[in-house]
């Protein structure tokens, strides 16, 4: 992931943009654009909030398009192998709240579940667009408020609050999943 922070950091463009482009990008996406634009590139945490949900917003659509269209190829394809399982493992909270589910999944900022699993997911479970694209962005919103409170906390204080935060939320869910 430093790879692709240090490649969008030297393609000269503005802090705000490197912010956008890192949270339109999978893996990294809003989880990884604002702690970076804030202890990074010094942006004021709400700035990089908005600017996050620009990045992470935008692609929702448009992804969710095209992995449809692309779905059966892409599910031959090693990665699509790969992002599918990882979407069908982590998705037991969507098949079984399905648009609750759907948002909470997004929400929680956890590793690999953001808006590109989300659209993954929605397409997996077969969640129709026009339910799914609210779920995922409010997901996103939700996320993006936890991770600018956790990240405005500072690095030491935000990093060990993010880890005891994250390690309940997903005690909580796995407790949600169970008893269901």
């Amino acid at each position: 992931m430093g790879f692709l922070i240090d490649k969008i950091s030297s393609l000269g463009v503005s802090p705000e943009l490197q912010v956008v482009i890192i949270a339109a990008a999978p893996v990294l996406e809003l989880r990884g654009a604002i702690p970076y634009g804030v202890w990074v590139l010094g942006l004021s945490p709400w700035k990089v909030f908005l600017l996050s949900l620009i990045g992470n917003l935008g692609i929702i659509v448009p992804l969710l398009y095209a992995l449809d269209i692309v779905m059966a190829k892409f599910e031959k394809l090693e990665i699509g192998k790969k992002l599918i399982d990882r979407a069908k493992k982590k998705g037991k909270i969507i098949e079984k709240f399905e648009l609750l589910g759907l948002f909470l999944f997004v929400a929680i900022p956890l590793p690999g579940t953001g808006a590109w699993t989300g659209v993954l997911a929605a397409l997996v479970f077969g969640i129709r667009k026009h339910l799914s694209i609210p779920a995922i962005s409010s997901g996103v919103i939700a996320a993006g408020v936890i991770m600018t409170l956790i990240v405005s906390l500072g690095p030491a204080k935000g990093i060990i609050f993010g880890v005891l935060f994250l390690a309940g939320m997903s005690k909580m869910l796995d407790y949600i999943i169970a008893r269901r």
